[in-house]
């Protein structure tokens, strides 16, 4: 990217399916969350933001900004999200804590491929667009705050009315990038 941008690390989901927390699974020698964390931050990002909830044992290293999921509030990623976007004020790159295929070198490669700061971008894949692994930009914030307000949660429909305003394109997912997008979502996942 040509223009500053952030990076955000979306931990604080509540792991009902894997009937553990995710963000503390075992991962290469460490925690799940620190080695997402760490692929973030190896991108050059201006800040570096991980969200997630107050009570989750998440130490992350100086200079890394914790944004809390408020007490009871439930507005799952988007909430999150919005948080994150309001608090930066530029593109923030955002990224799921249960992708761990995901890889850095992957994720460069579509940030020097992204020329426009102002608009966001997504993946586009057989099952929809990846909302938790893509670039939020403030001129989405307007569609995001509705959608909370309407407790309209679903991501896809955010991006789906951001794509109709011009402020996110989508791009359509190549067969041999799917497995950056896998999901662990339950014990048999990891395996």
């Amino acid at each position: 990217m040509n223009a500053p941008f952030a990076v955000a690390l979306l931990a604080g989901g509540r792991s009902t399916r894997m009937k553990q927390d995710k963000a503390l699974l075992h991962w290469h020698g460490q925690d799940l969350w620190q080695a997402q964390l760490h692929k973030l931050q190896t991108l050059g990002a201006e800040r570096v933001l991980l969200s997630c909830r107050r009570e989750q044992p998440l130490f992350p290293d100086e200079g890394v900004e914790i944004v809390h999921d408020p007490e009871n509030v439930d507005d799952g990623p988007l909430g999150a999200i919005t948080r994150c976007l309001e608090r930066v004020q530029m593109p923030l790159f955002v990224l799921a804590v249960d992708m761990p295929w995901m890889t850095a070198a992957f994720l460069r490669e579509q940030l020097d491929q992204h020329e426009n700061p102002e608009q966001g971008w997504f993946f586009r894949g057989p099952h929809g667009d990846e909302a938790l692994a893509g670039m939020y930009v403030p001129a989405m914030l307007p569609h995001m705050r509705e959608a909370l307000s309407k407790k309209d949660l679903k991501l896809q429909h955010v991006i789906e009315a951001c794509v109709h305003s011009g402020s996110a394109v989508t791009r359509q997912m190549e067969d041999d990038q799917a497995a950056f997008f896998h999901n662990v979502n339950t014990p048999g996942d990891l395996k």
